[in-house]
């Protein structure tokens, strides 16, 4: 199926916004502010299923909160009242005969779902991740990284050293990739014969995409061991792989791969200013002069509060060095480190920042 055109999803984002907007102004700000504030339960109650599997029992069926915790060893009436709170949140449903049926959003938290986003859960509720967002008041101070404050490491040393989360982390990273490459893909004017280099990709989920969208193209692959042991299958069974180099890489040590066209896609909101300079150089130093790079991120302007980007920007304050930026942001960073400014596209939902090497 073709995605829908990014005026399109930029209108439907909009109206959703607006109807968001005027469904709060219609609540009393008391009850506006409990709504808000009761964020935290939902991700509690995200985290109890996932950890005690308490929806998988329903995959199969509409079921009572007795027979889901007959099946998994529970006590019945809690079962009952945290099923009865995912309701609230739509993650499942109930009926007055107090049976619960799945919904596609809740489907979501089963482990072995398509597109599962259960490893995503267990990341962002874990005692580190949260040990970041609860250092938030420390940081409005001092302005320093709040993860690495709270836990005394960053979180990526912290991933290597929890291979469960970090793999949870990296499939959800993989699932958002494929959601939004659709759009990406349709949005931008791919060129039909060169070499395009998706670098810190993964196992390649958005390079395969352009690949499969422009079949006279050749791509490069650059990560560390671990993704690019995994990338192999996954090339493979998206039926690019004979058309992929990988290359074993670093972001700040560099990497040899020539290309036409080079991807960053979600890398750069990672770390700090210095940081993606650093990183800049390094494509920089493997491009040739005119080689294209794409800058893929959700683009977040000094005043504009909106949802996901302005989230996703306070997620970076907690869990990493980094922040989203505006295309100006972007293009300034590309300047020193050698690259010039061209087209910026909205995709409806991502940024792309074109920069040429010079």
């Amino acid at each position: 199926m073709r995605p829908p055109p990014p005026p399109v999803v930029r209108a439907v984002q909009r109206l959703s916004a607006a109807l968001e907007r005027a469904s709060a102004a219609l609540k009393p700000a008391q009850a506006r502010f409990l709504e808000v504030s009761g964020g935290v339960a939902a991700v509690a109650l995200m985290r109890a299923a996932v950890k005690t599997r308490l929806i998988e029992p329903l995959a199969t069926g509409r079921k009572t909160a007795q027979q889901v915790a007959a099946e998994l060893g529970l006590h019945a009436d809690t079962v009952h009242r945290v099923l009865r709170g995912l309701a609230v949140y739509g993650l499942v449903r109930l009926d007055a005969g107090g049976r619960f049926t799945l919904t596609r959003t809740g489907r979501l938290l089963i482990e072995d779902s398509p597109h599962s986003m259960a490893g995503w859960i267990r990341y962002v509720t874990s005692d580190a991740v949260l040990a970041g967002w609860l250092r938030l008041p420390e940081t409005l101070a001092d302005g320093k990284p709040a993860f690495n404050e709270a836990t005394g490491t960053t979180l990526w040393e912290h991933m290597a050293a929890h291979p469960d989360e970090e793999a949870g982390f990296a499939r959800t990273m993989h699932e958002l990739t494929l959601l939004a490459a659709p759009l990406i893909v349709a949005a931008y004017p791919w060129p039909e014969h060169g070499t395009v280099c998706d670098v810190g990709g993964g196992i390649g989920s958005m390079l395969a995409e352009v690949l499969r969208a422009r079949p006279t193209l050749d791509g490069v692959l650059v990560d560390q061991a671990g993704p690019l042991a995994a990338s192999g299958e996954y090339l493979a069974a998206r039926g690019v792989g004979e058309r992929v180099q990988a290359v074993q890489g670093d972001l700040f040590e560099g990497f040899e791969a020539r290309a036409d066209l080079y991807l960053l896609k979600d890398v750069l909101h990672d770390w700090d200013d210095d940081q993606c300079r650093q990183i800049l150089r390094n494509v920089r130093a493997a491009a040739v002069p005119g080689a294209t790079v794409l800058v893929l991120e959700w683009l977040q302007e000094q005043n504009v509060a909106a949802f996901p980007v302005s989230v996703s920007d306070l997620m970076m304050l907690a869990q990493t060095e980094g922040r989203q930026r505006s295309a100006a942001e972007h293009q300034a960073l590309g300047a020193a480190a050698g690259f010039e400014p061209a087209r910026v596209i909205d995709t409806g939902v991502y940024g792309i920042v074109e920069l040429v090497a010079v």
